[in-house]
């Protein structure tokens, strides 16, 4: 893996090979898992590059996969969208932890996110739930439920944190759930690759889709980290505690 150290401001800087072999990260607030966020995107921010709704697939380059399987070893729990699992069968290391968010409860019942490893599957839904979906969910994985019309996240990560002791949450989108996260104020990290293409395309999703944050105002972003292979860059952001007035 021909990497190159860029910029490295971590505690615990590492040979460029050993790069998210193991990751060190502060100590989580009690309420809730420290939480980062790892996505790959195009130089204009586009997250995919075939049809909308697909996968990743395609945008990253071999060294962004191996450190994508690398950085799913550093948590305690993995998390998604609803709408990332639909797009994919979802894999994760047998020992991890795997949650997914789902406001309708349309999930693929067959999708391997469930059937490698059901004990380790956890589903996040709202307690409105329609009683035969919930049934449903209840026959792959374990299921969560808080919030009406939508998964109160807060609360759901109260309960990660709390009553099943998860410390590190890795999200791997997607781009709304990413938003929700961020405008609840619950993200503390991105890890960000940047390959070296454009996609163009409104309909097409960025890292970060929804809401967003009120005119004027970002999210500031400070540098931990980046390391690049050829032409593609891997960035580690600290993020700010809120976002800042920039009008």
């Amino acid at each position: 893996m021909p990497l190159e150290k860029l910029i490295d401001i971590t505690s615990n800087p590492l040979a460029p090979e050993l790069l998210y072999v193991s990751v060190s990260f502060p100590e989580p607030p009690e309420d809730r898992p420290y939480i980062y966020l790892n996505m790959v995107s195009t130089a204009d921010g586009k997250i995919v590059i075939g049809e909308v709704g697909g996968s990743a697939k395609g945008v990253g380059g071999e060294t962004d996969q191996l450190l994508f399987r690398r950085l799913q070893l550093t948590c305690d729990a993995a998390m998604i969208g609803g709408a990332t699992l639909r797009s994919c069968q979802v894999i994760y290391p047998p020992e991890v932890r795997r949650f997914v968010v789902t406001r309708s409860g349309d999930l693929s019942l067959q999708n391997r996110f469930f059937t490698d490893a059901p004990d380790k599957a956890y589903i996040l839904a709202p307690s409105d739930l329609p009683a035969k979906k919930l049934e449903d969910l209840k026959t792959v994985a374990n299921v969560i439920q808080t919030g009406e019309g939508g998964v109160d996240l807060k609360s759901a990560m109260r309960i990660l944190r709390q009553e099943h002791g998860i410390k590190f949450l890795l999200c791997e989108g997607g781009a709304k759930l990413n938003d929700e996260l961020l405008l609840a104020g619950l993200v503390d990290e991105l890890f960000l690759t940047i390959a070296p293409k454009l996609k163009g395309g409104s309909q097409n999703p960025t890292v970060v889709d929804g809401t967003g944050f009120p005119p004027n105002f970002a999210l500031p972003l400070s540098i931990l980290s980046l390391y690049r292979n050829e032409d593609e860059l891997y960035f580690r952001y600290k993020l700010g505690d809120s976002p800042v007035d920039l009008g």
